[in-house]
């Protein structure tokens, strides 16, 4: 353990005093008061004095601490204040790694009340608890220390933790439904990229998610253009970074303006970055896209061989994750254009329960609208109607309705379903931009 010389311990003791007192909320004049002046108080938190043991032990009473907490600085409180700024930005990058297992003991040290610290360091760290809180899906907390790191840093010259608030935000925001808001903060980091001619990792990720957002808004052709940025700008720097995701939100992107040929490629892509790493649900996410794609292009018996494999992964890896079901579903779609009717019934009977966006009544409809049966096809897919999915893929389902009613002949309902399917398009439209 560290030796701590006589004047090293006068000055931990004041700044701990004054840690802990700000820790207990308590004002100078209500730690001081019965036990010594508030302005000797002043003097021993600005380390001018070195108190007796006596005022010491008084303290610590009101403080609810012990004698030993006067002289730590840290969890083991011996720490030089070069190793807390070492500790700040190991902290720093460990998010960046989207490492969090170890942050939690890191942000219980409340470095943030420190006086020795800088203001950045302080941005710094609300920012890394801002993180923390966002990777435990703690959206309330996650905002309040974002916003407390944004209130720190954006006057600052430096701006690379401003950035990395505003993208946080950005996140939170899309997290909890508010699209726009999202695209908004994001927006405005990316502008300030420009202004500060950024060309770091930080940018790149600011130019995915602003680009991740738009594709789930509608707007493709401007997803397309933020991600090959965002790959320009990676090539520039070396770097890979984020290019799975970059790679997916692409083929994402191709495949719904119907430019089959860069989906397909940009799928492969992110096929083969997700193939680097350990076997991961992206992994899973990637080969499912490409999957769908080939589903569509009428190659089927590959599209099924590569879904199939996703599902058994699924099987041998047992991955939680919330899209899990969508894999096993997709299955049970690629059996349908099959024709394997009755497996495809199975699985959708097995995972519809576990599906709360249509998807699987929506499956169940086109299975039996492949059966001809009609009425059965409408029952399921007016259920799909009532799922939590973007109202982009309702329309989808409203024309399939539509449809069915021409081939019963019933023009009325139809004239309906259609009209419903225009005015679900132009509910969509509020959230492009």
């Amino acid at each position: 353990m560290m030796i701590l010389y006589e004047k090293e311990v006068n000055l931990v003791v004041g700044q701990r005093i004054k840690e802990l007192r700000n820790q207990a909320n308590l004002t100078q004049q209500e730690l001081a008061d019965g036990i010594i002046s508030r302005t000797y108080l002043s003097l021993i938190e600005k380390n001018s004095v070195h108190p007796s043991t006596n005022v010491l032990k008084k303290l610590s009473v009101r403080l609810n601490c012990t004698l030993e907490d006067f002289t730590n600085t840290s969890e083991d409180r011996n720490l030089s204040l070069l190793e807390i700024k070492k500790e700040i930005k190991w902290a720093e990058n460990h998010v960046l790694m989207n490492d969090f297992k170890n942050l939690g003991a890191f942000i219980n040290k409340n470095y943030e009340t420190l006086e020795s610290i800088t203001e950045a360091e302080r941005g710094a760290i609300s920012w890394v608890t801002a993180s923390y809180y966002f990777h435990q899906k703690d959206y309330d907390n996650a905002r309040k220390y974002v916003e407390k790191a944004i209130a720190i840093v954006k006057k600052m010259r430096e701006v690379t933790i401003y950035l990395r608030s505003l993208e946080l935000l950005g996140r939170i925001e899309y997290e909890v439904g508010n699209v726009m808001e999202a695209i908004n903060q994001l927006t405005k980091a990316n502008n300030i990229t420009i202004v500060e001619n950024v060309v770091n990792i930080t940018r790149v990720s600011i130019l995915y998610h602003l680009g991740k957002y738009y594709s789930r808004v509608g707007e493709f052709y401007v997803a397309i253009k933020l991600c090959e940025e965002a790959i320009d700008l990676n090539m520039k720097l070396n770097t890979y970074h984020m290019a799975l995701n970059i790679e997916n939100t692409l083929g994402r992107s191709y495949h719904a303006t119907k430019d089959f040929e860069q989906a397909e490629y940009h799928y492969r892509r992110a096929i083969s970055y997700a193939e680097l790493r350990p076997v991961s649900f992206d992994l899973i996410g990637s080969l499912s896209n490409l999957a769908m794609l080939l589903m569509e292009l009428n190659r089927t018996d590959e599209a099924y061989e590569i879904i199939l494999k996703c599902n058994k992964m699924l099987d041998n890896y047992r991955f939680d994750h919330p899209y899990a079901v969508n894999i096993r579903l997709h299955l049970a779609e690629v059996m349908i254009c099959k024709g394997n009717y009755e497996d495809a019934r199975a699985i959708i009977a097995e995972n519809i329960k576990n599906d709360d966006t249509g998807y699987g009544e929506e499956l169940m409809g086109d299975l039996e609208y492949q059966l001809e049966n009609y009425q059965g096809a409408l029952t399921y897919y007016k259920i799909a109607l009532n799922g939590n999915e973007h109202v982009y893929y309702f329309g989808r389902i409203s024309k399939k309705i539509a449809e069915i009613y021409v081939k019963l002949g019933d023009l009325e309902q139809s004239n309906e379903y259609y009209k419903k399917c225009i005015n679900l398009y132009e509910d969509s439209l509020p959230y492009m931009v």
